[in-house]
C-alpha cells in the first residue's frame, strides 16, 4: 500500500509508529547506523515480537561483529526466528537476497565467527532445521518495500531447494509493521480479513448462526495447512510441541483412527460468513478459537507426508468441528469479543493453569483498568500503547506520589508498564521467587509450570500496590542504581534479586517491631506498603539499605565461592527460598536491620511509627 492511499485513520497510526520508532532511538542515544540499526531491532523485538528484556537481550546476542547476516535469533510461540532489521535507507534488494542466503547457509554450515554467542546460536538453529522443524526467516524496515522488489524476493524464493521446505520467509516493510500493530487491537491482517477457505465436511447440522460438522481428519488437516498460522491469530496460547496431549493425538491418528472421534473434543472456529457447497463449507475469515492444539498437531503430522506415505494411512479418522458465524452488524472490535469470549470460556486441551483464560483476560484487564486510575497504562501487549492517539497518550502521567521511583528513566513513555515485566516483579517481591522471575520466566506464562503459583484465586484479591509497586522498585533498582546490563558487578544479573531483598527487608522489619512471624509481604497491611512509598526520603533510604545488603551479601566468601564465573548461573538456580544462600541473605539483611537501629534513628524511628499505625 503505497503511502497516498492510505486513509486518515492509516496515516495517523502509522506517523505515531514512526514517532515511537525516533523516540526509541532518542532515548538511547542512537546517534550512528550502527547502533540506529541495534535500537531499531530492539524496538521490532520489543513491540511486534512482544519479548521481555531479558528475552530482547538473549536475542540479540548473535548480532555484531561476524553475526552472519543475523541480528536477533529467538523462539517465538514455540518456533526458531530468524531476524534481519534495516532501518529506513539501510534497506535495498540486495539486503533481502543476502538475508534469503545467509539463512540457508546457517541451516546447513558452521558459522565463519570466533564469537562464542554466534557459535551457540546458529548452532540452535542448525539442529532445529536437522530436526525438521519449521523455521521463520523475517526481513523487517521501516522503509518501503516496492511492489518490484517484493517481485524480485518472490523470485528468489521461488528458486529455493526443496531441502529448505521448513524455512519460511517474511519480507516485512512499515506497512506491515502497521498491521502488526493493528493485529493488537483485535483486527486480522488485512489480506485475510476478505479470504475465503473451504474445509470438506461429511454429515451437518446448522442452529442458532452455527454449523456443526463431522470432518474427515484428512480434510481438516488439509484446511489448516491451507490457512496455516492466519488461522490463529486470535488464539493467545503458544503451541506446546511436546505435551503429552499433542503426542496422544498423534498416536491415536496414526494407530488407531477410528477412536479419534471418541477421544477428542473437538475444534472450534469463528467466522464472519459461511456457506455450503458441494460437500464443503466455505468460510470468509475463519479463526481457530478452541482446538489449536488439536488443529496445529494434525496439520503438522500430514503437512510433510508424501502421497504415497499418505495412502499408507488409514482414512477412517474424523472429528467435531463446529463454525460460529459473527453477526453482520458486528465491527471488529465486536468481532474479536465474541472469539475471546468462546475461547475463554470453551478451551480445555492442554488447559492453561491457574486462572485458565478467564484470569489471563479479564484478571489482567481488571489490572489495566486500576492501573489507569492511578496515571499508568498496563500494556498487556506490546505496542498496544501505540495505537492510542497522542491526547490519550499523553493522559498517562503516573502518579505524583510514586513518580520519584522513575525519576531517572528516560523515555517518554515511563509511564507505561509492561505486563510481563510486572508480572516478573511480583513473582519476584510477593512470591519471593526471584530465580523463577529471572532465569525462567517463561514459567511465568499461561502455559507454564509456575502459572498456576502467580496467578491463582487468592491473587485476584491482592491490592492493586503489590502489583504496581515492585515494577516502581525494578525501574528504580535498574535506572538510579544500575542494576542492568553495562554494569561490571553483581548489578548486571541481580535486578530481580534486589526487589526480594527490598521486601524480605520490609517483611523483616515488620515482624521484628510488631512481633510477627510473616513469610511474605502480602500478608502485612498494604497501607505500611503505601504509607511508605508516600515517603520518598524514607523509601530512598530503605532502598540504600538493601543495596548496601546485596553488596554484602556478594562479597561474603561463601557467596563468591559458589558463584565462581557464572554470576547468571547461581542467580537463576541457587537464589531459592530456603536454600542455604538464601539463609545467607536473610543473616545479611538482620545484620543491616541492626546497624540501622544505631546508625539512622530518624529512619528507624519513622518506620516503627508506621508498623505501630498499621500492625
Amino acid at each position: 500500500m503505497g503511502a497516498a492511499k492510505k486513509n486518515n485513520y492509516d496515516q495517523i497510526l502509522q506517523n505515531q509508529i514512526e514517532e515511537s520508532i525516533e523516540e526509541y532511538l532518542s532515548e538511547r542515544g542512537s546517534n550512528d547506523s550502527v547502533s540506529i540499526g541495534d535500537s531499531f531491532c530492539e524496538w521490532i523485538l520489543y513491540n511486534i515480537f512482544e519479548l521481555r528484556e531479558d528475552e530482547v537481550a538473549e536475542a540479540k546476542e548473535i548480532g555484531g561483529k561476524f553475526d552472519n547476516g543475523l541480528d536477533a535469533v529467538f523462539e517465538y510461540n514455540g518456533e526458531v526466528h530468524l531476524l534481519q532489521s534495516k532501518y529506513k535507507t539501510s534497506h535495498n534488494i540486495d539486503s533481502t537476497q543476502r538475508f534469503i542466503a545467509d539463512c540457508q547457509r546457517i541451516c546447513i554450515e558452521e558459522p565463519t565467527t570466533e564469537r562464542d554467542s554466534v557459535k551457540e546460536a546458529c548452532k540452535n538453529v542448525r539442529e532445529s532445521y536437522q530436526n525438521d522443524e519449521t523455521i521463520n526467516c523475517y526481513y523487517i524496515t521501516n522503509n518501503h518495500i516496492s511492489d518490484w522488489e517484493r517481485m524480485q524476493i518472490k523470485s528468489n524464493l521461488k528458486h529455493l531447494s526443496m531441502e529448505f521446505k521448513n524455512l519460511n520467509f517474511f519480507s516485512h516493510d512499515l506497512d506491515d509493521i502497521q498491521e502488526s500493530i493493528e493485529i493488537k487491537k483485535g483486527m486480522l491482517p488485512k489480506d485475510f480479513r476478505e479470504k475465503t477457505f473451504r474445509m470438506n465436511i461429511e454429515e451437518n447440522f446448522s442452529t442458532f448462526e452455527t454449523t456443526v460438522a463431522k470432518v474427515r481428519v484428512k480434510d481438516f488437516s488439509q484446511f489448516v495447512n491451507e490457512g496455516e498460522n492466519l488461522l490463529f491469530h486470535s488464539n493467545i496460547r503458544n503451541y506446546l510441541k511436546s505435551t503429552k496431549i499433542n503426542k496422544g493425538i498423534k498416536h491415536t491418528i496414526r494407530n488407531e483412527p477410528e477412536n479419534f472421534w471418541y477421544y477428542n473434543n473437538g475444534v472450534t472456529v469463528v467466522c464472519d460468513e459461511y456457506y455450503e457447497t458441494m460437500g464443503s463449507l466455505v468460510m470468509k475469515a475463519p479463526q481457530i478459537v478452541n482446538g489449536c492444539q488439536t488443529a496445529k498437531t494434525l496439520g503438522d503430522f500430514y503437512k510433510h507426508k508424501t502421497n504415497k506415505e499418505l495412502s499408507a494411512l488409514e482414512s477412517n479418522g474424523h472429528l467435531l468441528v463446529k463454525v460460529i458465524k459473527t453477526k453482520r452488524s458486528a465491527d471488529e472490535s465486536q468481532k474479536k469479543e465474541l472469539r475471546d469470549n468462546i475461547t475463554r470460556f470453551t478451551n480445555s486441551q492442554n488447559a492453561v493453569r491457574g486462572l485458565d483464560f478467564y484470569a489471563l483476560d479479564r484478571f489482567q484487564n481488571g489490572l489495566k483498568d486500576r492501573m489507569k486510575n492511578l496515571g499508568y497504562f498496563y500494556e498487556i501487549q506490546r505496542g498496544a500503547f501505540i495505537t492510542l492517539d497522542r491526547k490519550e497518550q499523553e493522559s498517562y502521567r503516573g502518579n505524583d506520589r510514586y513518580n520519584y521511583l522513575l525519576g531517572s528513566v528516560n523515555r517518554k513513555k515511563k509511564y507505561v508498564l509492561p505486563a510481563k515485566e510486572v508480572i516478573q516483579s511480583f513473582t519476584a517481591a510477593i512470591k519471593l521467587m526471584p530465580n523463577v522471575a529471572y532465569g525462567r520466566a517463561n514459567e511465568l506464562t499461561p502455559v507454564g509450570s509456575r502459572w498456576k503459583d502467580i496467578m491463582n484465586e487468592e491473587t485476584k484479591g491482592l491490592p492493586l500496590e503489590h502489583f504496581l509497586f515492585p515494577y516502581l522498585i525494578l525501574m528504580y533498582a535498574k535506572e538510579e542504581l544500575k542494576y542492568k546490563s553495562g554494569s561490571n558487578d553483581f548489578r548486571v544479573n541481580s535486578a530481580f534479586l534486589f526487589i526480594a531483598t527490598y521486601y524480605l527487608l520490609i517483611t523483616e522489619i515488620v515482624n521484628k517491631h510488631a512481633d510477627k512471624e510473616y513469610d511474605s509481604a502480602d500478608k502485612i497491611n498494604v497501607e505500611v506498603f503505601k504509607d511508605i512509598f508516600n515517603n520518598q526520603n524514607l523509601n530512598k533510604q530503605l532502598l540504600l539499605i538493601t543495596n548496601r545488603t546485596l553488596r554484602s551479601f556478594f562479597k561474603d566468601f561463601s557467596i563468591e565461592e559458589a558463584i565462581g564465573d557464572n554470576l547468571r548461573g547461581f542467580v537463576q538456580n541457587k537464589m531459592k527460598k530456603g536454600s542455604t544462600f538464601w539463609i545467607i541473605l536473610e543473616r545479611k539483611i538482620d545484620h543491616n536491620l541492626e546497624d540501622l537501629e544505631f546508625e539512622n534513628i530518624e529512619v528507624y524511628e519513622e518506620i516503627k511509627a508506621i508498623i505501630s499505625k498499621h500492625v
